[in-house]
């Protein structure tokens, strides 16, 4: 803040506390995970501070496609420019739309105009462009209910995967006994009179009497 207030107001550095996913994660719940903590920890300490103006440092290396961040946060386009549309929405109610974006790191150049990069840094421009002229001011409710939404549809993303893949280990289960039968294990696992317990899928051999077979090629020459 400029004049006295600076001296117990600035320099705030604030742990988010944003954990690893899990192996286990649900696909969509850390990108979740990182918006609510803007929601429920950055954004309101924010409008609490109420700045003079919002300097953003603007890196774009914790996207999912950027090798920086050995995929910690996976973000994408969608995420940088929601970000982006939160801070200003603090700059439209605290400092007049008083904002500036400085150019930070963002690796994952290849590409070029459609690289990761260059698509989130529009996403990022975008947002500073159409926020500032819709004067859009900050809502801690409407973060709440946006939050609420998106668990939802995140949720209901998975549930559908899950019947998804329950229907395609039914099918599987459906070809391998049409193949080999109720019993069968899948690999051929049923008994065999004649072999012993043999793969249902081998050709039955025949039984050979190994004497009488080589007594045969003696009268024929070919044994000694």
């Amino acid at each position: 803040r400029i004049g006295e207030e600076a001296r117990t107001n600035c320099c705030k550095i604030m742990n988010c506390a944003l954990g690893l996913p899990r192996p286990d994660a649900v696909a969509g719940m850390q990108r979740l995970e990182l918006r609510d903590t803007y929601r429920q920890k950055i954004l309101p300490k924010l409008r609490e501070f109420d700045p003079d103006i919002i300097f953003i440092s603007a890196g774009f290396d914790a996207h999912k496609k950027d090798t920086m961040n050995f995929g910690y946060v996976g973000m994408v386009e969608d995420d940088y420019e929601w970000v982006t549309e939160q801070l200003v929405k603090i700059a439209n109610t605290c400092c007049n739309g008083r904002i500036v974006s400085v150019l930070e790191g963002g690796y994952k150049i290849h590409g070029g105009i459609v690289s990761p990069f260059a698509r989130s840094v529009a996403s990022h421009v975008r947002a500073l462009a159409d926020g500032g002229k819709s004067r859009e001011l900050y809502d801690s409710e409407a973060g709440k209910w946006e939050s609420q939404f998106e668990r939802h549809i995140v949720e209901e993303r998975e549930r559908k995967r899950q019947q998804k893949v329950e229907r395609l280990k039914q099918i599987a289960e459906q070809q391998r006994q049409a193949l080999f039968g109720p019993n069968s294990e899948g690999d051929g696992g049923g008994a065999d009179g004649e072999d012993g317990g043999a793969s249902t899928r081998k050709r039955k051999r025949n039984v050979v009497d190994y004497r009488e077979l080589y007594e045969q090629m003696k009268r024929e020459g070919f044994a000694g």
